[in-house]
């Protein structure tokens, strides 16, 4: 559809996108209008249109990343990672929505992910009509796109970005049945069901609406956040229980006259803060932790608790030693 540019806008000096079409190709500016109809922190903004030498352009926001189909990292994300994108696409989707719009051919390319990890939803109006591994089996079959088309297209998206490949091979014509599995170790079973659920061939079989899908998700979502949280608190708990048993090892190391026990227990509490550094900031404030993600979280539990066992063996030597009972 023509070539786009990174430019300067004149009068204000922000830096823009443009893209510049072919003499008489209408297509840059139907899409543009589309979009533009869409005012959400998840649709690229168009900021222009016009004409120059004959050639259509449109001026857009200039958006510094890669889309989901350049790779986009997706597959170095955490699932909490993919889960919050999923979560952006339906945002997204539904703004256009709720205005009457479809995106209509929704798939990784027109997925885009800003480099601070938000989502932008590029070229809405871009289908045409032609088999592929992304396009709903209706708008394939001539009967125009709608949000069940969209609600299928995101399921598609949604299950490239958890396997890496497309959920349908793209050929001269595309079978859609049965749908392809998602192992359980790219997804829960909840959040597997919600996608397949959406690649139904019968657009009423489908969740039947963006809404419907992205309430699946975020239930799989708040179940895993829940889990999370317990394992978060666990391990914040035991970082704190292990400061406190370096301070009694430094006590018991006074009381024995062992110099070298308060240089390790300086040397471990440095270790501990740099190892840790959420835990470290947030002192004793638990809601200071901000967001974690539930691999980091279970890690941080595991690592502590080795350390945890370690110190409490040390402790109970110097107790030991001391004449304590143990």
């Amino acid at each position: 559809m023509g070539d786009v540019y990174a430019a300067v806008e004149e009068h204000i000096g922000r830096r823009v996108a443009v893209r510049i079409g072919f003499a008489g190709d209408l297509r840059v500016h139907q899409q543009a209008r589309m979009t533009g109809q869409v005012a959400h922190p998840n649709v690229v903004s168009v900021l222009d249109l016009g004409e120059h030498d004959g050639r259509p352009y449109v001026a857009m926001e200039l958006l510094e990343g890669t889309t989901l189909e350049s790779g986009g990292g997706v597959a170095a994300r955490s699932l909490d990672a993919r889960l919050a994108l999923m979560d952006q696409v339906c945002l997204g989707l539904h703004a256009a929505h709720e205005r009457g719009i479809t995106h209509g051919h929704l798939k990784p390319a027109h997925v885009f992910i800003t480099d601070d990890r938000q989502i932008k939803l590029l070229d809405f109006g871009a289908g045409d009509g032609r088999p592929d591994a992304y396009a709903s089996p209706e708008q394939v079959n001539g009967l125009g796109a709608s949000q069940l088309s969209d609600v299928f297209s995101a399921g598609a998206v949604f299950h490239f970005v958890l396997t890496g490949r497309a959920p349908f091979a793209t050929n001269a014509a595309v079978v859609w049945d049965p749908p392809p599995a998602i192992s359980t170790a790219a997804a829960p079973e909840g959040l597997s069901r919600a996608v397949l659920k959406a690649l139904e061939k019968d657009p009423h079989r489908r969740q039947q609406s963006i809404n419907h899908l992205r309430a699946e998700i975020s239930q799989v979502r708040d179940g895993m956040q829940g889990g999370r949280d317990r394992v978060l608190k666990a391990a914040f708990d035991r970082y704190h229980d292990l400061e406190a048993l370096v301070a009694e090892r430094r006590a018991l190391g006074r009381r024995l006259g062992l110099p070298a026990v308060e240089r390790e227990c300086d040397q471990m509490l440095a270790r501990l803060a740099t190892a840790f550094p959420e835990f470290a900031r947030a002192g004793i404030d638990y809601d200071g932790l901000g967001s974690i993600e539930a691999a980091r979280a279970a890690d941080a539990l595991a690592e502590l608790q080795t350390w945890h066992n370690s110190v409490l063996a040390e402790v109970a030597l110097l107790r030991a030693a001391g004449g304590e009972r143990v």
